[in-house]
């Protein structure tokens, strides 16, 4: 469900909210609605970048469109599935807002002072492949993405694990997940790696990052709705780096928080 670098990060909590906002799942014998359309806004703590220490706020703009329960359209890209009883599966296009290597006054930001001397990882477009089968109650999830940037042009694969739980006559629903992330070397290079080159404009020592499990993530997302239309959100994820991402000389802290709250409006 949710990726990594400081795009992780912004990701996770716009998934989260998205995710939350969307409505419940469907009965069997029940139609889904030809247009599913959820707008809302709220706010993000989060690492400064992918191994920080340093927090920042920033504003989050929610918006999910879902057409005829086979085309997505929301903060992780395009996307058309199928599904067939429990599984499903699908394709589409993702983005990774990349990483400055300095803090801007922006609202959006994800650089840190600290990085000067790394350069910029620009902006890169990514194409995906997933499915998921639902177990009960329990959803699975897998995630192929491969971004096709210069700097970026990366591969993450991701796993994750969610139980939707309800309560209060079905207005909230408290969803425990687990997330896992495994990047090739190629993304582990250029967001956690240090070449001779930065090395000697950073003062960051030289580092080779490897292929190898990036992270796991651990949290709970809460929806609480209204009425048919209103509802409140929030998510608190713990993040923990692992292998090389973890032994990078830029990681800070390999263990870092993500909590987004929010609003959001179903039409």
């Amino acid at each position: 469900m949710f990726s990594p670098t400081i795009r992780s990060s912004v990701r996770a909590g716009l998934l989260a909210g998205a995710s939350l906002f969307a409505g419940p799942a469907l009965a069997d014998d029940q139609a889904p609605p030809l247009w599913d359309i959820n707008v809302g806004a709220g706010g993000m703590l989060r690492p400064t970048f992918d191994g920080s220490d340093r927090y920042r706020a920033s504003p989050v703009p929610l918006v999910s469109v879902r057409y005829n329960d086979m085309v997505t359209l929301g903060p992780e890209g395009i996307s058309a599935y199928w599904r067939q009883g429990a599984f499903k599966i699908g394709a589409g296009l993702t983005f990774d807002p990349g990483r400055d290597d300095h803090k801007s006054n922006g609202l959006f930001n994800n650089g840190d002072d600290r990085l000067k001397g790394l350069g910029d990882i620009d902006k890169s477009l990514g194409f995906k492949v997933f499915g998921g089968y639902e177990l009960g109650r329990l959803n699975l999830d897998l995630a192929v993405a491969k971004y096709t940037g210069d700097q970026n042009d990366g591969l993450l694969v991701t796993g994750g694990m969610s139980l939707p739980l309800t309560l209060w006559a079905d207005r909230l629903t408290l969803t425990p997940h687990v997330d896992v992330t495994w990047a090739n070397d190629s993304y582990t290079q250029t967001y956690f790696g240090v070449t001779r080159a930065q090395a000697a404009n950073s003062g960051f020592a030289a580092y080779t990052a490897g292929s190898g499990f990036k992270d796991i993530g651990v949290g709970v997302r809460a929806k609480y709705r209204f009425n048919e239309h209103w509802s409140v959100t929030g998510d608190v994820t713990v993040k923990q780096l692992l292998g090389d991402a973890a032994d990078s000389p830029i990681t800070y802290s390999a263990t870092s928080t993500l909590v987004m709250a929010g609003f959001g409006y179903r039409f």
